[in-house]
């Protein structure tokens, strides 16, 4: 048996270290959010005062050429904070994606856009001090969970299967616990499958993705019990991918 060399490889011990050294980032993490909220307005603002206005001291349609790079810059940024800190299905992002995909993009960078962005970027800063948008320990535990599938896909492509299904299904047990205390669900004491039926119950996973995560658990429980002939490395690569779009949707 393996087991030893397995466990030796990817330590239990080592995945809760580095689980508790990221926590200890939670506050570390709202100050550099916050801090690059204010920057990220500050430039927004800049920008948007230094735009060209017509005679009626209406925003011209474009901005400047010789500008793209700057406002471009200050998009990409102002989206990827956006995405760190709202939902997946949430307003703030489905705003942030129609203005990112805008058609106009393909010839210039329309000033309406800049301006909606700001918009939006001010509007999460109150959700944000409101609380009313992810917690910012969830974004430090979807960050580690991100840290950890990276090595389980690793060992996935090196086609390792043991050692990938075993770091995998820490990272699955982990992440359907987190959802459940993010809904009001004690997980203490309940099974990974008992878990997925109350997150059902709560409406979270609809039927069809409970029971798409119940597969997902099978692998786990095979994969820790070291019944390793009942699943294959395609198995593993489900469970990495089904993790992760877990962690993306729900954390």
């Amino acid at each position: 048996m393996r087991l030893y060399g397995i466990i030796k490889i990817i330590s239990t011990e080592d995945y809760k270290k580095g689980i508790r050294k990221l926590i200890v980032r939670d506050i570390e993490m709202k100050e550099n959010i916050e801090k690059r909220f204010t920057e990220l307005l500050a430039t927004g603002q800049k920008l948007i005062n230094s735009i060209s206005r017509d005679k009626y001291g209406d925003l011209v349609h474009w901005v400047r050429v010789n500008q793209i790079t700057e406002y471009q810059q200050w998009l990409t940024s102002t989206a990827n904070l956006v995405k760190l800190i709202a939902p997946t299905n949430s307003i703030f992002m489905t705003e942030c994606n129609r203005l990112m995909n805008d058609e106009r993009f393909k010839i210039g960078i329309p000033a309406r856009v800049v301006q909606q962005m700001y918009g939006v970027l001010n509007s999460a800063l109150e959700e944000w001090n409101a609380g009313l948008l992810r917690k910012i320990e969830y974004i430090v535990f979807a960050e580690t969970f991100d840290d950890f599938l990276d090595h389980a896909t690793q060992f996935h492509k090196g086609n390792k299967k043991i050692e990938s299904s075993i770091l995998a299904s820490v990272v699955l047990e982990d992440t359907v616990k987190k959802i459940a205390n993010k809904n009001d669900i004690d997980p203490k004491g309940l099974s990974l499958e008992l878990l997925i039926d109350e997150l059902m119950k709560k409406e979270v996973f609809t039927p069809v993705k409970a029971k798409r995560i119940k597969g997902f658990a099978s692998v786990r429980n095979q994969s820790l019990h070291a019944e390793w002939k009942k699943f294959d490395i395609q198995d593993v690569g489900e469970l990495i991918k089904g993790t992760r779009e877990l962690i993306d949707q729900f954390l």
